[in-house]
């Protein structure tokens, strides 16, 4: 029999402590996949220049980070909804989570396009 250990393939435990909740933010789970590619794509596509002039731009880059922060953290902690995200939650904290969330994807598709060897392994056993 061949057994492949696919948790190998799971990152590194990363945590993030925000409103006294430890978020894992190592990975994006399969459920909410779709919804926060959907989201990064959608900061991806932001003109930085203008971003970083300020108004409706900026205003809108703000938002789809409140909006992935809440998408992320709703599988596991929904009280972290967008409405807490503005309410308590300051724009650096913001920062920082919303690039974890994103650095979470693109790890991901890499591991999907390149995995690591020891997923590759199998091991004999009787």
């Amino acid at each position: 029999m061949k057994v492949q250990d696919l948790d190998v393939l799971r990152p590194e435990k990363k945590v993030v402590k925000i409103g006294g909740k430890e978020v894992d933010v190592s990975f994006v789970p399969c459920g909410i996949t779709f919804d926060i590619d959907e989201i990064v794509t959608e900061i991806m596509q932001l003109d930085r220049v203008e971003v970083m002039k300020g108004g409706d731009v900026a205003k809108k880059a703000f938002m789809l980070s409140v909006r992935l922060c809440a998408t992320f953290c709703k599988y596991k902690y929904p009280e972290l909804d967008e409405d807490w995200w503005m309410n308590e939650a300051s724009p650096v904290q913001l920062r920082h989570f919303s690039e974890s969330v994103q650095d979470a994807l693109r790890q991901a598709y890499a591991g999907i396009e390149n995995p690591p060897k020891a997923a590759r392994k199998t091991r004999k056993s009787a």
